[in-house]
């Protein structure tokens, strides 16, 4: 049986179904920097890291950009 592994990246669907959030919510987040992702050039969707997304729950203002996968 082969192994599945679960990425912690995330786009903005996925993040605002896990976040119980609307995906505007973490783009405006996101462009307001109160929200660490990278995006796939200027126009390009957004990538978060799960932990970001807890910090970001919690309230947590981000610290340092994280290094992406």
């Amino acid at each position: 049986m082969a192994e599945t592994t679960v990425s912690p990246w995330m786009g903005t669907p996925e993040g605002a179904t896990y976040t119980g959030r609307h995906a505007k919510t973490l783009l405006k987040a996101l462009r307001r920097g109160e929200l660490l992702g990278y995006q796939n050039g200027p126009r390009g969707s957004w990538r978060i890291h799960r932990d970001d997304l807890d910090a970001w729950i919690r309230g947590e203002r981000p610290q340092k950009l994280r290094k992406s996968a």
